[in-house]
């Protein structure tokens, strides 16, 4: 959920070679973003992700960070995008931010959990238009 130190990632992925491993950096600050160099020698891609808060679990919960904290960072490797995304922002997210993978969830939910099928194609008909 976040918190996994960079040798639990190498556990893992010693106990399961071949299988990509990719680690969650909830991201509020520019801070929270140099956490990511720390992950480069044990995981496959880097999804920052809003940094939920304190006492909630993570992810899901169609949060957000500022994407202007991506500016002029110098990401240690490949990466992905995640929070708060949806077919409204999707355009906007990648493009400012040059995200070339995004993570979608609570953004095609009607419900907590609950993928909506009309969300799900907005969404990909505003991908296909990027």
């Amino acid at each position: 959920p976040g918190h996994e130190p960079p040798e639990r990632l190498a556990a893992l992925a010693a106990r399961h070679p071949g299988v990509a491993v990719w680690k969650a950096v909830p991201v509020r600050t520019r801070a929270d973003l140099d956490a990511a160099a720390r992950y480069r020698p044990v995981a496959d891609l880097i999804l920052y992700d809003a940094k939920t808060p304190e006492g909630t679990l993570p992810g899901g919960m169609g949060l957000r960070f500022d994407w202007a904290l991506l500016d002029g960072f110098r990401h240690p490797q490949r990466w992905a995008l995640s929070g708060g995304i949806d077919a409204d922002n999707v355009a906007d997210a990648a493009g400012r931010t040059g995200a070339r993978l995004i993570d979608i969830s609570s953004g095609v939910e009607s419900a907590p959990g609950i993928k909506a099928v009309d969300k799900i194609a907005a969404f990909l008909q505003r991908v296909a238009t990027l």
